[in-house]
């Protein structure tokens, strides 16, 4: 839910998804149909797991479409638990001066090759109501700690037990840099190698998919 007012307010999307089947996904792309009450010109990609492209649509009544195209991207069968599975994240702007009781309604479709889409849940904020999580459940922030940050040779990751299993590295531009295991509640990671800039790490297993920002120096 979003606070009554007349300014634009900043709502952020996590896409999350995985490659369910028997043979590898070559390439995956991700249609999301947008709310009329969200301004398309404001949105900014936060990450994504892999290499991607992003393109602005229209659909035949007028709707923007957001396409996250994900070309090459090899995604493992469901065999290999933890590393087959992918995500974006982006943010957007509603349209100011939206009134009181204004839905503003969410979901993508998935893509895999030349597979039936597959459609995500619906995530729905409202104008002027009491605030209240919607959408898939979490694990608690505090659960998870990346530290230091900024980071300059070793990067220290805490996260509750058996929750994840696996950790990627990626830059800015999706390409995946550092890919390892965890190694029970406390995981070190050097770093050392790594050029100084910003830096998402995406931890992944049955706890689902996290994804946390870093700045090396």
């Amino acid at each position: 839910c979003i606070a009554s007012g007349t300014a634009a307010t900043e709502l952020q999307y996590t896409i999350n998804f995985e490659n369910t089947g028997n043979d590898t996904a070559h390439n995956i792309y991700v249609m999301d149909t947008l709310s009329d009450n969200v301004d398309v010109s404001t949105i900014g990609i936060v990450m994504a797991s892999n290499e991607m492209y992003t393109s602005k649509l229209k659909d035949a009544a007028g709707h923007n479409i957001l396409k996250f195209d994900f070309p090459g991207i090899n995604l493992l069968d469901s065999s290999h638990h933890g590393s087959c599975d992918g995500a974006v994240i982006f943010h957007i702007k509603t349209k100011p001066g939206l009134a009181d009781g204004t839905n503003i309604a969410n979901h993508a479709g998935i893509y895999f090759d030349v597979n039936g889409v597959v459609i995500t849940n619906t995530v729905t904020n409202s104008i002027g109501c009491p605030v209240t999580a919607v959408g898939s459940v979490q694990p608690p922030a505090a659960a998870i700690s990346i530290y230091p940050n900024p980071a300059t040779e070793q990067l220290n990751i805490t996260a509750p037990e058996n929750a994840y299993q696996t950790y990627t590295i990626t830059n800015s531009m999706g390409s995946t840099l550092l890919t390892s295991t965890l190694q029970s509640t406390d995981t070190k990671v050097n770093i050392k190698s790594l050029s100084p800039g910003i830096y998402y790490i995406k931890l992944m297993g049955s706890g689902g998919v996290e994804v946390r920002k870093f700045l090396k120096v």
